[in-house]
């Protein structure tokens, strides 16, 4: 199976952002210590907090336009719970200005959904070096069913594009800015952990 076009355009496109997020934002160092876990699961809450009402509704109504196959779920009531474990009250959501269209809002969901693809692998890590994982439940909150929601995101973008609904430069501009977005959010904090 070929590679989707606009995935390949969005991961283009947001390369540089992605990897300066995971050096800057030292988010699996982070999780891994107890002194920093619960402000780092606090940022994650901020970002998905933000996001989600923004994003979710207008992709919600395009994939029932097309029959995309793909239903955006809240994360952020799962992470809600698990700084409720960390003994954190949930921090207000961030603030978000975005996205002006149904091609924005895939590309700041291409943001958030591809966070749960890393958070499986920093959960795997962490449980490979003995770590607890109190509090990091929303890392794998899909568990097997993590690889057909990408998917299915990703037939959600094709089929957007192929109907017409949706340009490549929108979503291309939705995942830059929701990158960005995520870098604000996540980034706060990290200069705690010792490199």
């Amino acid at each position: 199976m070929s590679a989707s076009p606009i995935l390949l355009a969005l991961r283009e496109a947001t390369a540089a952002a992605h990897e300066t997020l995971e050096t800057e934002a030292r988010i699996e160092a982070r999780l891994a210590s107890p002194e920093t876990r619960p402000a780092t699961v606090a940022a994650f809450y901020r970002f998905h907090a933000g996001v989600e009402p923004v994003s979710h509704d207008l992709t919600a109504r395009l994939n029932t336009e097309i029959g995309g196959g793909f239903e955006p779920r809240s994360r952020a009531g799962g992470i809600a719970q698990d700084l409720a474990a960390l003994g954190v009250a949930p921090p207000a959501a961030a603030s978000v200005d975005g996205p002006a269209s149904p091609g924005e809002a895939l590309g700041w969901v291409y943001v958030a959904e591809g966070s749960m693809l890393g958070g499986r692998i920093i959960r795997k890590r962490l449980t490979a070096e003995g770590r607890g994982l109190e509090g990091l439940n929303f890392l794998d909150p899909y568990g097997e069913e993590t690889g057909a929601r990408w998917r299915a995101f990703i037939t959600l973008l094709d089929r957007a594009c192929a109907a017409g609904r949706a340009e490549v430069d929108q979503i291309v501009k939705g995942g830059v800015e929701g990158f960005a977005f995520a870098h604000r959010m996540l980034r706060s904090g990290a200069q705690e952990v010792a490199a």
